[in-house]
């Protein structure tokens, strides 16, 4: 695992930007989330090579995140204080974790239904993987996986209530 790491550390600092500036992770800096992913990944068997790592990396880095977002809503909700029932918004809520949960959770219900679907987002969205790379980790075509990130952009915005680009 050390080895896959270290051959594709340069490009995972890159994906850390990317998903950072995506899920307003100004918690984790791009670093700091490299630096997780390896500790997340070191006690995990080893990689059947650079796709298969990608595969792991990006299915861990998409946990940190998603983490990262529960705490940063936790905190800006009390931490473990008991709740306020207030008639308002609090505009001091965190719209960034509270957008990577929602989608978190959609991902979580298109998963029950289309798993390979929930797969594509997961690698073309938090590994930044191209088509060619998704295909080949999920042995099927380019062109399915594109159609398959088409239906899932779709489905994905439907089931949180915004237009699909």
């Amino acid at each position: 695992m050390d080895e896959a790491f270290n051959a594709v550390y340069g490009e995972l600092k890159r994906l850390a930007r990317t998903q950072i500036r995506r899920s307003g992770g100004a918690t984790l800096d791009t670093t700091a989330l490299v630096h997780e992913l390896y500790l997340k990944l070191a006690g995990s068997r080893e990689a059947e090579g650079r796709a298969h790592f990608l595969n792991l990396a990006a299915r861990a880095m998409r946990q940190i995140l998603v983490d990262a977002a529960r705490r940063r809503q936790a905190a800006r909700h009390g931490g473990g204080q008991s709740a306020l029932t207030l008639e308002r918004v609090d505009p001091g809520l965190d719209q960034d974790a509270v957008e990577v949960l929602a989608l978190e959770q959609a991902l979580d219900r298109l998963r029950v239904g289309q798993p390979r679907m929930a797969r594509v987002v997961e690698l073309r969205w938090f590994a930044g993987a191209e088509f060619a790379e998704i295909a080949a980790i999920l042995e099927v075509t380019e062109r399915t996986v594109y159609r398959d990130w088409l239906a899932a952009r779709a489905l994905l915005a439907e089931s949180l209530g915004a237009p699909s680009r």
